[in-house]
């Protein structure tokens, strides 16, 4: 949820007309937005937007695009004449493996005054901090034009280059910014994780800024009095770095601004080819009209569909029978699958007025068996003294492998990660119970964590979910003895008959684990966890613990399924 203040007059007049805040409050509900508060006396507006994947929406004249649409003012993609400018951006081709992707364009004959620059840096520090992940995806400058010269660079320089940053008077290294001026404490770490210094020169050497951190105190100030400014934004995305840039573009233009492109020259270890930003291209989906009447409950007809998505500020460029081909707005790409433009034309729609279907089949809620399995173990563990974590079933295969000394495994990944972070599934528990005790040795010990859980594992072609209990304790005086007290108290109240086996993991020191057998099938392990991994995860007490498969215990109802 993003939070902006606006300016009640302001947002009246930019609407074209006066309405109450009973009828505005009713129009932004159409853009997932709502007023938390008015403050009469300050004429300002709090409004809450209950969405995160639309900065679009983050800045009055986001807000009104959006509105004029469902008012019928406007309709379609918002149009932006873009004029050649001859500014060049020349980007370094070692920056290719840290913050690679520039977009710029200029705004000239802008008039600025106190209120509309507060805006812009309210929208700037809302994109930067939320869609920007607090400037590591992208980050947002603006310049004072007048005093840049093309083309301009944007490479990597050393730490002893020296500029004065914003609100300050006197010049600075690039390491004094980082460890005394206040963006730089803030920002510094995105930058000292590179390993080098990003910087955009003017073509006659002036700074304009060290992206993400900070702008330079001349040319990187606009004013009251500025009236070209360069738009520019850095990041790690191409898609990223442009929409934003799409958005201040447009927010620019909605007050009267003549917007200049701006040719950015990539080398080849970056990008394929030069390109001219802002982008303004346009996508297209293709929906069938009877889906999503079906999806919806509606009996809508194309040429109906075709309006309400005009009044949602997209565009319909052919019909032929019930499909309909839908041309998406730059700035929107929450925009995936026709289901996406199905809410669309349901919003359009007013929910309100959207019929209730009647239930056709009595069905009773209850939990399935496995999950009452589930409960059950819980509900053990928790007696044995354990405090039940939930961890991410997406983890860093770090944490799965090198972490706990287990060499690199085959895993379900994903495609297209936005990190390491989240980038496989878990096979294993006990190894995220581990990294949870790392996180937490401030704590007092004894600690004791247990999870149950699904893990993801890949058999032959097959990829196998099933659910996994796991507990381990911190302390002290943490032995095998402690763990295998917890077990045998889990699997005796299970009625479940097992043996331990010794045996030999990279996880646990040698001699002090065991394989835990059922029925003669290995069903788990147990004991010591190696000093070597905790003094990896830096964890100072011993940790004893045990992983075991449930769909192996036989007076539990889990199950292994088959997921693909």
């Amino acid at each position: 949820m993003v939070s902006i203040k606006a300016s009640y007059t302001k947002f009246q007049e930019l609407l074209g007309k006066q309405v109450t805040l009973e009828e505005l409050e009713d129009l932004l509900s159409f853009a997932k937005s709502e007023i938390d508060q008015y403050v009469e006396e300050e004429d300002m507006l709090v409004i809450d937007i209950k969405t995160s994947n639309r900065p679009d929406l983050w800045c009055t004249e986001g807000m009104v695009r959006e509105l004029k649409g469902i008012l019928g003012e406007e309709k379609g993609i918002p149009s932006y004449d873009v004029k050649e400018s001859d500014y060049v951006v020349e980007v370094d081709p070692k920056l290719a493996k840290t913050r690679p992707f520039i977009a710029c364009a200029l705004a000239k004959n802008i008039s600025l005054n106190d209120f509309y620059i507060k805006q812009i840096m309210q929208l700037s520090e809302k994109i930067d901090y939320s869609y920007g992940r607090r400037r590591k995806r992208s980050s947002i400058g603006f310049y004072n034009l007048s005093m840049i010269k093309s083309p301009i660079e944007y490479k990597v320089i050393d730490e002893s280059h020296e500029f004065i940053p914003l609100e300050h008077t006197e010049k600075m290294t690039l390491d004094r910014i980082l460890d005394e001026h206040e963006k730089g404490q803030e920002f510094g770490n995105i930058v000292k994780g590179y390993g080098h210094y990003p910087i955009l020169l003017s073509a006659d050497g002036m700074t304009l800024s060290l992206p993400p951190v900070i702008n330079s105190n001349d040319v990187g100030k606009i004013t009251e009095e500025t009236t070209e400014s360069l738009i520019e934004v850095t990041g790690t995305n191409f898609e990223t770095v442009n929409v934003v840039l799409n958005i201040l573009c447009q927010v620019m233009a909605d007050h009267g601004a003549e917007i200049y492109s701006v040719k950015i020259k990539y080398p080849s270890e970056i990008y394929s080819e030069e390109i001219v930003t802002p982008l303004f291209d346009k996508e297209e989906i293709k929906i069938n009209l009877d889906e999503v009447n079906k999806y919806l409950g509606t009996e809508m007809k194309p040429k109906e569909a075709a309006k309400l998505v005009e009044k949602r500020r997209f565009n319909c460029s052919s019909i032929e029978g019930k499909v309909l081909t839908i041309e998406i707005p730059s700035y929107r790409k929450d925009i995936l699958h026709w289901v996406d433009i199905s809410e669309e034309l349901a919003i359009a729609l007013d929910y309100n007025k959207i019929g209730p279907t009647k239930w056709k089949v009595l069905t009773t809620g209850g939990l399935l068996p496995e999950t009452e399995s589930e409960n059950l173990v819980r509900s053990i563990l928790v007696g044995a003294g354990g405090v039940e974590v939930l961890t991410n079933s997406l983890t860093d295969p770090e944490i799965l492998t090198s972490r706990v000394n287990i060499d690199k495994k085959d895993f379900v990944k994903i495609e297209n990660p936005v990190s390491s972070t989240y980038s496989v599934m878990r096979n294993l528990l006990y190894p995220l119970l581990i990294n949870v005790l790392s996180k937490n040795t401030h704590e007092a010990y004894p600690q004791m964590i247990f999870e149950v859980g699904e893990v993801v594992m890949i058999s032959g072609e097959n990829v196998l979910t099933q659910s996994n209990a796991a507990f381990v304790i911190a302390d002290a005086d943490a032995s095998f003895e402690d763990a295998h007290k917890r077990l045998n108290n889990l699997l005796s109240l299970l009625s479940a008959d097992y043996e331990i086996k010794q045996y030999n993991h990279p996880s646990f020191t040698e001699g002090r684990c065991g394989q835990v057998i059922i029925n003669k099938k290995e069903c788990g392990i147990i004991g010591e966890i190696n000093p070597s991994i905790l003094e990896n995860n830096q964890i100072w007490v011993p940790v004893v613990g045990f992983e075991i498969e449930l769909p192996l215990i036989p007076n539990l109802k889990c199950k292994v399924k088959s997921t693909f």
